[in-house]
């Protein structure tokens, strides 16, 4: 399965990623490849948990990155 996530740098320097489609999933890491690493984690343990309890897995059908100016 393949999940779009937004990876941000905060002003601590630190990395946060999180996924729309799943709200709980939230990560950090000192370096965008842990954050990357720790977000793919997030998402498959939010997955199992979700499975287990019966819950739905949302499929992303389709995403497009847009960014807007204000």
């Amino acid at each position: 399965m393949e999940y779009t996530v937004i990876i941000r740098k905060a002003p601590d320097g630190f990395y946060i990623a999180s996924c729309p489609l799943i709200p709980e999933a939230h990560a950090q890491g000192k370096t965008y490849e842990e954050c990357l690493a720790n977000i793919k984690e997030v998402l498959e343990l939010c997955i199992e948990y979700r499975k287990e309890r019966g819950e739905e897995i949302p499929r992303e059908i389709e995403a497009k990155k847009v960014t807007v100016a204000i």
